[in-house]
C-alpha cells in the first residue's frame, strides 16, 4: 500500500479512536503525508521487518513498532527505531545501484 492511502487511512482510524502507528523506510515522504504516528525502521525496500526467516528480528521490529502505539505522541510524530541492517544494500537502493 502506498505511504499516501496508509497516511489518510491511518487518519481515519484515530478519528474514530482506534490508535495506529505506520511502518516508514522514507522519512521525508512521510513527513509530507502526515500520519498520525510512524515509525522509521532503516531496513531496505521489501525486508522492512529484516532479513527473510528472520524470526527474531522480525519480532524485535513488530514489538517495537506496536509499543510505540501504546505511547503518547504529538500528531505527526516519527520515531527512529535503532534497527540497522549489517552493509549497504539500503543505501545502493536509495541511490538506485545495484
Amino acid at each position: 500500500m502506498c505511504q499516501q492511502s496508509v497516511g489518510l487511512l491511518q487518519r481515519g482510524l484515530d478519528e474514530a479512536g482506534i490508535a495506529t502507528v505506520s511502518i516508514t523506510q522514507v522519512p521525508a515522504i512521510t513527513r509530507i503525508v502526515q500520519p498520525s504516528l510512524a515509525a522509521f525502521v532503516a531496513h531496505p525496500f521489501g525486508l522492512t521487518l529484516g532479513a527473510v526467516d528472520d524470526v527474531e528480528t522480525h519480532d524485535a521490529v513488530l514489538r517495537a513498532v506496536l509499543a510505540e502505539a501504546a505511547r503518547a505522541h504529538p500528531a505527526g510524530t516519527i520515531v527512529p527505531l535503532p534497527f540497522r541492517w549489517p552493509d549497504d544494500l539500503r543505501g545502493r537502493q536509495l541511490r538506485k545501484e545495484r
